[in-house]
């Protein structure tokens, strides 16, 4: 996985979030490779001051790097990679999942998306 910076993630995370409707709750899960689960909480928090993010409170909680391979092994990731690994179960490639975040609570797939945006 190419290394994502925490504040790129961070804009991102505040760009999604601005887009749907969120009842000033959010709950994401972040790669621990990027970093602690509080200090994202901590920099969103900073950030989002005088934005219509403001009042969202955001629950971070850690997720891990998941090797996934055609043989049915899953197992998770410590180490870096380029996408990819060789499986210990059966030494074919597999694919590592590696996401910088995923959006938990609101789920974008069910919620509204917001007219307008405005940070």
């Amino acid at each position: 996985m190419q290394k994502e910076k925490v504040g790129n993630v961070l804009i991102n995370v505040m760009q999604d979030l601005s887009r749907i409707s969120t009842n000033d709750y959010a709950r994401i899960r972040l790669n621990s490779n990027l970093c602690e689960p509080q200090t994202f909480q901590t920099l969103f928090e900073y950030f989002s001051r005088g934005t219509i993010l403001e009042h969202v409170h955001l629950d971070v909680e850690s997720m891990e790097s998941q090797l996934n391979c055609s043989c049915g092994n899953q197992q998770v990731v410590k180490e870096d990679h380029p996408g990819y690994m060789n499986c210990p179960e059966c030494g074919r490639f597999a694919e590592v999942k590696d996401d910088s975040y995923q959006m938990v609570k609101p789920d974008p797939e069910i919620v509204g998306q917001r007219n307008s945006i405005r940070f």
